[in-house]
């Protein structure tokens, strides 16, 4: 008698064991079923984003050695990594646009239609406006255009082009009819931006008639932007913020 109910007991506590596994899995089962695409596709972007974190930290690291390695070399052949920093002043300067520059590239001139306006036609239609003047050197920049210019101004990030009835301001200096723009980069490429049938610019000139031209040149000069730049929202993000 005391066998057979110790065997019970033993047989409950393997089938609470069993059941217990069972519920286990079960509900590990279910977990797993509730993990949707769109949760699978978040969590593959989420590693997709630290992956390139983890290779923009490597390309920093890679480009502070190189310079560590400059300034070492410099102190041992010189004594100074004033030729070093002056070097890095000047590539800024390049980049920044505050030094002349001059290469290949294309000229263009832009000016209003000179033909009798159609019956009813609006006159807009034969007027160079502002957003045209930012399409064409969007059209520019995508072609690779490296340096731009309008009427003698350096363009940067912040220069601003308005319309301001026959005339644009830019830079906070306005200039009448032509507009001139320089743009240094592949020639072919960059005619072919506002010359080739269908491009924004040879649509102006083959539809309204708007008098634009543009030649070649192998010595496009354009001079560095000569006003001063002042940031009164940026500030810089230190470390760990």
């Amino acid at each position: 008698m005391k066998y057979l109910h110790q065997k019970v007991i033993v047989t409950l506590m393997f089938l609470i064991l069993g059941f217990t596994m069972v519920l286990q899995f079960k509900n590990e089962v279910e977990d797993y079923s509730f993990v949707s695409i769109r949760t699978m596709a978040d969590l593959q972007s989420a590693v997709d984003r630290e992956k390139e974190e983890i290779t923009n930290l490597k390309e920093r690291i890679n480009t502070n050695e190189n310079k560590l390695q400059e300034y070492q070399q410099a102190l041992q052949d010189e004594g100074s990594i004033k030729e070093v920093l002056r070097n890095e002043l000047e590539a800024m300067k390049l980049v920044s646009g505050f030094v002349d520059v001059e290469g290949s590239g294309i000229i263009l001139r832009l000016s209003d239609s000179d033909r009798e306006l159609y019956e009813g036609e609006n006159p807009n239609n034969l007027i160079i406006h502002d957003g045209d003047v930012l399409t064409i050197l969007n059209d520019l920049r995508i072609a690779g255009a490296e340096v731009l210019s309008i009427n003698g101004q350096r363009l940067l990030s912040t220069s601003e082009i308005k319309c301001a009835g026959p005339t644009i301001t830019i830079n906070n200096h306005t200039y009448g009819q032509p507009f001139v723009i320089k743009a240094i980069g592949d020639p072919e490429t960059l005619s072919a931006a506002v010359r080739a049938p269908g491009t924004y610019a040879s649509s102006l000139k083959e539809i309204y008639g708007l008098n634009i031209e543009s030649y070649v040149s192998e010595r496009v000069r354009v001079a560095r932007f000569q006003d001063h730049m002042t940031l009164q929202y940026v500030t810089t993000l230190r470390k760990g913020e």
